[in-house]
């Protein structure tokens, strides 16, 4: 929310000085943002989700927070323009706006944590972790086959994806905002479908879709009795003891029938992991179900998922006459990381070794190996550390493994350096933790090597605050020419370019020239990344004041009052890559939180930070530095307030504003009802129906142009 505001909150704080008086462009975009973002982008969400589907707000406790803050800003807002203080801002007014921020994401904060009256958590759910057990994995294993593996004998690689669909993360909003914003550029994005979580979610709705066109209900009902089994996926877990497969008869059932079984080796073998059976079953009019009962074999030592079938042999059988068991081990060979995701070294003006420690958890059965080598980063490979590679071995039970790195004397002030330690080709079973650095396919160890403490101080006095290291200065320039690279092409690269389409290629060429002016911002690797960030902020500052005079020019010539123009032109264009991410949001993740929920943070967060810095910062010039005279600039420019504070103080007419605020915040308290009632009537705020996410939408677009119209004609 912080971020999307930017350009909002830039436009107010620019907006103020020199004078450090009020316009009328940055208030009322503000208001307009807020009702764009709230109707146009909530009615682009309900109606971007496929037909049938929904996606509903998982933390309720925290949407409840910033919905009702949401309202309530903007409620804060009319008291402060037409309340005790009408037209002006006094310093306690600006001071306890910003407050309310804090105040703001407190409350969220607690609400999310569950520390607040009905938010707290249920206990019991299973994440994805770095500290994830191996009897939860398998547990999660267990859930995704008896979710999934009904009608279809999943694969390890399936299960591995459903699990990071199911207990994963999606990407969070800010990546969606990115990826939304170059994607529109024609500019190279940021969110890849093939990640894990993406190709899970695609996976699950294809068995969800098989599960919807073979519901396990679909036995044959005849006249005729025919035997067939319930499910024809059972999935268990080692420890379980014994498994119940259960045979139904359905038909007319006049005599009993008769109808024999038997187990089948899989890669589960008989004896040893499984007790095989044989037998008959007997069905009648009085018994039509029947179970055989198998008992599990649970083994020492890791041997992996593996599977055994019970097949109907003979007798009235039916297309449903193999049943498969999945035995899921809890002996697991073990997840492969690091014990720490960064080690710092004190740098000396000596040679010095330094211990990694690998750790192996969530099992440690059999023998396992993996590779490790060391890469650069801004250290340098021969004159900072010294490279290694090579393999290491656990054996059975073993739990960790440790090798030595040498790390270079530091002779001279360099800052901080780092590089890389990366494990790869993990053998006999074990694998990477996915949550760490790295993902699933590998897992990364960054050494940061500090400065020598005894050197700093006289160094300090030559260098300043600057930390140059010098060299990183290679890669800077090597990234440098990538960032031109990526701003020349379409897509970031020329075999992108190859591949784009032609409103790609438009889109790139308009907007070329900004993306050549941003490469200029400094990569990363300079000054430890805060040169980057200090120009990004100044870019986004020119920017938005580039803006601010276009938009008030444009308004002059088409004769457009600067409020008119900031709810409608100015609004749009700073709303419209939080239109592009949230409509990405609601389609790819399972929940409505990262497209709707955040809306309603982002308006907040206009008001109290947008508005409340700003303002603050006005009213505490105006009363404790400003002076006024009989006469002046500002005395001329609010006449009415001279007369009652004729040493100044910080104005800000109501009028349209005002006016605009009351429209919203009657439209505002129309959608967040709607959304409300579509949660209780459909089960989900976004999708539904075809013809109700229609008519929604339609109805929250009419209801921001209600907004416009009605604040256009109030300002006339």
């Amino acid at each position: 929310a912080l971020g999307s505001s930017a350009p909002e909150i830039l436009l107010n704080v620019v907006g103020i000085f020199p004078t450090f008086q009020s316009g009328d462009l940055g208030p009322s975009t503000i208001v307009g943002s807020a009702s764009f973002n709230l109707l146009v982008i909530s009615a682009v969400c309900v109606v971007a989700i496929p037909n049938g589907e929904v996606r509903k707000i998982n933390d309720l406790g925290v949407f409840s927070i910033t919905a009702f803050f949401s309202i309530f800003a903007y409620l804060w807002l009319l008291l402060i323009l037409l309340g005790p203080t009408p037209n002006v801002v006094e310093t306690w007014e600006g001071v306890a706006t910003f407050a309310f921020f804090w105040i703001f994401v407190a409350l969220a904060f607690l609400a999310d944590v569950g520390l607040l009256p009905g938010t707290r958590k249920l206990p019991g759910g299973l994440t994805v972790q770095p500290e994830t057990t191996k009897e939860e994995l398998a547990s999660m294993e267990l859930k995704v086959r008896q979710k999934y593996g009904q009608l279809t004998n999943l694969s390890p690689d399936q299960v591995r994806l459903l699990i990071e669909y199911e207990f994963g993360s999606p990407h969070s909003r800010a990546k969606h905002r990115v990826h939304a914003t170059r994607r529109f550029v024609g500019g190279k994005g940021v969110i890849s479908s093939q990640s894990g979580y993406d190709r899970g979610r695609a996976l699950s709705m294809e068995l969800m879709t098989l599960q919807d066109v073979n519901p396990r209900s679909s036995l044959k009902s005849t006249d005729d009795p025919v035997c067939q089994f319930l499910a024809l996926n059972y999935s268990v877990l080692e420890s379980v003891g014994r498994v119940a497969i259960k045979v139904k008869c359905s038909g007319n059932l006049v005599e009993p029938v008769q109808v024999k079984y038997a187990t089948r080796d899989g890669s589960a073998q008989a004896v040893d992991d499984y007790e095989p059976v044989e037998g008959t079953l007997t069905f009648t009019a009085e018994a039509r179900v029947q179970e055989i009962s198998v008992k599990i074999v649970e083994s020492k030592g890791f041997e992996g998922t593996e599977e055994f079938y019970v097949d109907l042999l003979s007798g009235p059988v039916g297309d449903r006459k193999t049943a498969t068991v999945v035995i899921i081990d809890e002996d697991q060979p073990g997840v492969l990381k690091f014990d720490v995701e960064q080690l710092e070294v004190q740098g000396t003006d000596c040679d010095r070794d330094i211990s990694v420690k690998v750790l192996r958890t969530r099992g440690s059965s059999g023998k396992v190996s993996c590779k490790y080598a060391t890469e650069d980063g801004s250290a340098m490979e021969g004159s900072d550390y010294v490279p290694v590679s090579g393999t290491l071995e656990f054996e059975d039970g073993q739990q960790s493994c440790t090798f030595d790195i040498t790390v270079k004397a530091n002779y001279r002030y360099e800052g901080t350096e780092m590089f890389r330690v990366v494990l790869t080709g993990a053998d006999g079973g074990a694998t990477f933790d996915d949550t760490t650095d790295g993902g699933s396919e590998s897992c990364i160890l960054t050494v940061v090597i500090l400065a020598d403490e005894s050197r700093k101080a006289g160094i300090e006095k030559l260098t300043g605050m600057m930390r140059v290291n010098w060299d990183s200065v290679g890669i800077g320039n090597a990234s440098y020419k990538e960032q031109f690279t990526s701003a020349v092409f379409a897509g970031g690269s020329w075999e992108a370019q190859k591949e784009a389409t032609l409103g790609e290629l438009v889109a790139h060429v308009i907007a070329l020239p900004w993306k050549l002016l941003f490469a200029l911002v400094p990569p990363t690797e300079y000054a430890s990344g805060w040169l980057c960030f200090c120009c990004a902020l100044l870019m986004i500052g020119i920017v938005t004041v580039i803006i601010g005079d276009l938009a008030e020019l444009l308004g002059c010539v088409l004769d457009i009052s600067d409020a008119t123009t900031a709810i409608t032109l100015v609004a749009m264009g700073t709303s419209l890559p939080d239109t592009f991410a949230s409509k990405t949001a609601a389609q790819m993740d399972p929940t409505a939180d990262n497209s709707i929920g955040n809306i309603t943070g982002s308006n907040s967060v206009n008001v109290f930070l947008g508005l409340g810095l700003p303002w603050m910062i006005a009213a505490i010039f105006w009363q404790f530095a400003a002076t006024c005279e009989p006469g002046d600039s500002w005395s001329l420019a609010y006449p009415e307030q001279a007369l009652e504070y004729p040493e100044g103080i910080f104005v800000v007419k109501a009028g349209s504003l005002a006016l605009s605020v009351m429209v919203f915040c009657f439209c505002g308290g129309v959608c967040i009802a709607t959304l409300a009632l579509r949660r209780k009537l459909f089960g989900g705020e976004l999708g539904g129906p075809r013809l109700s996410k229609i008519g929604t939408a339609i109805f929250f677009v009419l209801l921001w142009a209600t907004y416009i119209v009605i604040s256009i004609i109030l300002e006339d």
